[in-house]
């Protein structure tokens, strides 16, 4: 049986725990393989600190420490009883290779940055003393109220549970993800207790009337219709009563 050159890397922490403060300089990043983990951001003038997520297994976090140095900027406290990887930058490579979800998901938290930080500068037209650091939001509530163009389809949890109406003409499946903070459409958290389904796990398209769904690039255990496995970015059509399974997640569509 092969043995994960990264077990080695990894240290238990008990609730309450401080992982990591603010003002530590280090060059780790972290990866969450049990476990909750919070992290907190100071706030100015001294007041309460303001949490902005609570990770869990496969989220990381220390990744600009990592990749500029300089200090982590959070603080990072053990929820409950963890096991988190800290990864320096000799094993940096050895953590992608193994984990090949977690640096797709490290250039789109990079690229969320970006966009945010070009947005607030045309917003304060370039002056980037106006520049503020706001804590990440919480994530929208879930919709059920609309269709897309009329056509009323939908996805069903099988054996009972919520209902998703496909709504606009993309439509992105998986679960909220406090590392790069995208909320998907079809968020399947509290229906996926086992974390069996990626953050960023399908995406649905409306195509000249038909709704098809193709797995995204990066997703775990598979994503599949009527049995078949589908290939990343290769969308497969929909029919009335078609079985989408995300993970241990399943789901049909319905069109009335």
């Amino acid at each position: 049986m092969a043995i994960d050159p990264l077990k080695a890397l990894a240290v238990n922490y008990q609730a309450g725990e401080r992982i990591v403060a603010a003002a530590e300089s280090g060059a780790c990043m972290f990866l969450v393989q049990s476990g909750s983990v919070r992290l907190t951001r100071p706030a100015n003038g001294g007041g309460a600190p303001v949490e902005i997520a609570q990770l869990e297994k496969g989220d990381f976090f220390g990744e600009r420490a990592l990749l500029e140095g300089g200090t982590y900027g959070i603080d990072a406290e053990a929820l409950d009883a963890c096991e988190v990887i800290e990864i320096g930058p000799s094993t940096f490579h050895r953590l992608l290779r193994a984990h090949p979800e977690i640096s797709v998901r490290l250039l789109r938290k990079l690229a969320a940055r970006v966009e945010r930080l070009e947005r607030r500068l045309s917003s304060v037209g370039g002056d980037e003393t106006q520049l503020t650091v706001r804590p990440a939001p919480a994530p929208p509530a879930r919709s059920h109220a609309a269709v897309a163009r009329g056509s009323r389809a939908s996805l069903v949890v099988e054996g009972g549970g919520p209902v998703f109406p496909l709504v606009g003409e993309e439509i992105l499946v998986g679960r909220y993800d406090p590392v790069t903070e995208i909320q998907p459409e079809i968020d399947l958290t509290e229906i996926d207790t086992k974390r069996s389904v990626s953050r960023r796990h399908a995406r649905m398209t409306l195509r000249d009337g038909a709704w098809y769904v193709a797995e995204e690039v990066g997703a775990l255990n598979g994503t599949f219709v009527n049995g078949t496995r589908l290939l990343p970015g290769r969308g497969a059509p929909l029919s009335q009563g078609d079985v989408i399974s995300a993970g241990m997640v399943r789901l049909i569509y319905r069109v009335e």
